[in-house]
C-alpha cells in the first residue's frame, strides 16, 4: 500500500505516488490501461445515471461530476472495477488499497475519467478531450502553475474542494 492521494492532483503526482517514472514509456501504456478500465465502468455504470446522483443534483442535466454522485455509488464502481481488473491492473489498484477499504488508486482514475467529461473543465470542451494524459508538470519539478494543490507548513490547499488540508 501507498499513502493516499486527494482526487484532484495532478497525473504527475499520481504517477510518482504510485512509483512510476512519469518519463517512460512503459508508464503511459499501463495509466491507459488502468484509464481503460475507469472508462468502460464509468459508461457503463454512471453516465447519464440520474438515480444515482446526491438529492441536490437530482435535476440537473449529464454530464455529471464525481461529486454529483452518491458516496454509495462511486464507491460500488471502484469495488466493481478492482473485482473485473486484469492482473496487470490489478497489482496498481492494490497499492491503492487503504485500511479503511478504500481504493485511492481507483478512486483518482475515475474522478479524473468524470472531470473530462462534466463539461466545466475547458480541456473537456476542446479537440484535446483526453488533455489530462500530457503532464502537466513536465519538469519534473512538483511545481506546476496548473497543480490544484499548494503546500503550506504541512497543509495543502485543495482548489477542486476549496479547503486547506492536512
Amino acid at each position: 500500500m501507498t499513502a493516499p492521494l486527494i482526487r484532484s492532483a495532478t497525473k504527475r503526482q499520481f504517477l510518482i505516488q504510485l512509483g512510476l517514472d512519469p518519463n517512460d514509456d512503459r508508464t503511459s501504456q499501463t495509466y491507459w490501461l488502468l484509464k481503460d478500465e475507469a472508462i468502460r465502468a464509468y459508461e457503463a455504470q454512471l453516465q447519464g445515471r440520474r438515480d444515482l446522483l446526491r438529492p441536490e443534483y437530482a435535476n440537473q442535466d449529464p454530464p455529471y461530476a464525481a461529486a454529483h454522485f452518491t458516496a454509495a455509488a462511486f464507491s460500488h464502481v471502484v469495488r466493481l472495477i478492482y473485482s473485473t481488473a486484469t492482473p496487470t491492473t490489478r497489482a496498481y489498484y492494490n497499492r491503492g488499497r487503504t485500511t479503511q477499504g478504500d481504493n485511492w488508486v481507483i478512486s483518482w482514475m475515475l474522478y479524473h475519467v468524470c472531470r473530462y467529461r462534466d463539461g466545466r473543465n475547458i480541456r473537456a470542451r476542446s479537440r484535446e478531450f483526453h488533455a489530462d494524459d500530457d503532464l502537466d508538470d513536465s519538469t519534473g519539478s512538483g511545481s506546476s502553475s496548473t497543480s490544484s494543490m499548494t503546500h503550506t507548513a504541512g497543509t495543502f490547499y485543495d482548489a477542486a474542494r476549496n479547503v486547506n488540508r492536512r
